[in-house]
């Protein structure tokens, strides 16, 4: 059995170079992932300071490792008051979840933990034993009311597939406030916020890995003022048996999810959504991604699939690279 967590995304380091001036880079760890923080221009040092204490304050909040946490109390006690960071978090979540009809969902926490992906005690576990999780699965489960929070029927959630948009999200402000013009934020490897452009009018290139080889970055995407989010099967996963068993658990089986995507992006201006909506996307498949996007809009997506073949949607067409030996297509 062995494990692999490998970066979704790489940030190009000729992006910052390019720009003809000098970035200040900063490297945070907060929810158990690295944050590196890249600022073009003054101020960097009181606003790398701010952003700290940010990071560190919601980690403290939303972290399922730490007893002290909103989380932690929560799932031991099956209700509670919770800060208004928690709950916002906890709101977005539900809305999503029903806009998504439950392909996203905070209350897999019980799967997670069977799978061992929590505490990386990897395991398969029975079907008698899934079975028995799922009726504690499902966003029904949670409960809101302003910053009180109930959790029925034995459920327990798990921030970790929304809450590092959010800390991005706050991050970006935080700097935008300090009067931060150009900067970029990669959080936890899988979200990265561009603030502005890279201080002489060109766009932010992002490299995008290749999910067959995912220590390189196959294909290149443009952003400016915006946020891309992915989720990918090859980011957290153990083999058992011959078979490869990934971290994106389906909320309405229990199991890993086999619909032939390798990795979902979501570009939008709202890291939040954009953190939530990858997994959700990659949960539903292509097909009923893509009719999500055409229903709701207000975002971009890339859909990489297995069989060398690339899916966006039409704002990306040139923004991206295409790289050699895929077949890239624009979903109409």
């Amino acid at each position: 059995m062995k494990r692999f967590i490998i970066p979704a995304l790489a940030v190009l380091c000729a992006a910052l170079a390019a720009c003809g001036q000098n970035a200040e880079r900063k490297t945070i760890f907060a929810m158990d992932a690295a944050a590196e923080i890249s600022i073009i221009g003054e101020n960097a040092d009181s606003a790398f300071s701010a952003v700290e204490k940010e990071l560190y304050r919601l980690d403290a909040l939303m972290s399922r490792g730490r007893e002290t946490s909103d989380v932690c109390h929560l799932n031991d006690n099956g209700s509670g008051e919770i800060s208004a960071d928690t709950a916002a978090v906890i709101k977005t979540a539900l809305d999503i979840s029903r806009e998504t009809d439950g392909a996203f969902d905070i209350t897999t926490a019980p799967l997670t933990d069977a799978w061992g992906f929590f505490n990386q005690s990897y395991r398969v576990p029975s079907d008698a034993e899934i079975q028995d999780i799922l009726p504690r699965v499902g966003y029904e489960n949670v409960t809101l009311n302003g910053n009180s929070v109930t959790l029925k029927g034995g459920a327990r959630i798990d921030l970790g597939g929304i809450a590092k948009g959010y800390a991005c999200g706050r991050a970006a402000e935080i700097l935008r406030d300090s009067g931060i013009k150009s900067a970029l934020i990669s959080f936890g490897q899988s979200t990265i916020e561009a603030i502005g452009d890279k201080g002489n009018g060109a766009p932010w290139k992002i490299g995008i890995a290749d999910p067959e080889d995912p220590t390189e970055y196959f294909m290149t995407l443009e952003i400016t003022d915006e946020c891309i989010s992915t989720s990918g099967s090859y980011e957290r996963y153990f083999e058992q048996g011959g078979k490869k068993y990934h971290h994106i658990l389906g909320p309405s089986t229990g199991y890993p999810v086999e619909n032939g995507l390798m990795s979902v992006s979501v570009i939008c201006a709202d890291p939040t959504r954009a953190d939530a909506l990858s997994t959700a996307l990659f949960v539903m498949g292509r097909d009923k991604a893509a009719e999500f996007w055409k229903t709701n809009g207000g975002f971009d997506a890339i859909f990489i699939t297995e069989g060398k073949k690339i899916y966006i949607t039409p704002g990306l067409r040139d923004k991206i690279s295409e790289p050699d030996g895929w077949v890239l297509e624009t979903i109409e």
